[in-house]
């Protein structure tokens, strides 16, 4: 399988990982303004926060400023897991590039278009 991952920001589109056999969702969790990548998951290997969140709150609930993310854990054909962290989309292809399954965490907005 391809994992597709869309960027919104540091001037990139696209992060594509591939050799991929099993992938694992998570429910949608939250991060607030306040969460640094180590918050999130000290386990996980590639974090994509492209997201700015107006929040400050530090409950793990989430509230209506909080940003949406899922977290992944990828086998991939060698055996090796690592997991990545998203706040954008992800398109989950099979191995001639189609996709199977598409997974929002959120869509991109005007505002961030523009940046």
């Amino acid at each position: 399988m391809i994992l597709k991952v869309e960027r919104y920001k540091d001037n990139q589109d696209w992060w594509l990982l591939d050799n991929i056999a099993k992938i694992s969702c998570s429910k949608p969790l939250h991060y607030s303004g306040v969460c640094t990548p180590s918050v999130l998951g000290e386990d996980d290997n590639i974090i994509i926060l492209d997201f700015d969140s107006k929040c400050n709150c530090r409950d793990g609930d989430g509230c209506s400023d909080c940003i949406r993310y899922h977290r992944l854990v990828c086998r991939t054909k060698d055996g090796n897991e690592f997991s990545i962290v998203f706040d954008t989309i992800a398109y989950i292809c099979n191995d001639e590039g189609k996709t199977i399954e598409k997974i929002v965490a959120n869509y991109r907005t005007l505002e961030l278009a523009s940046k």
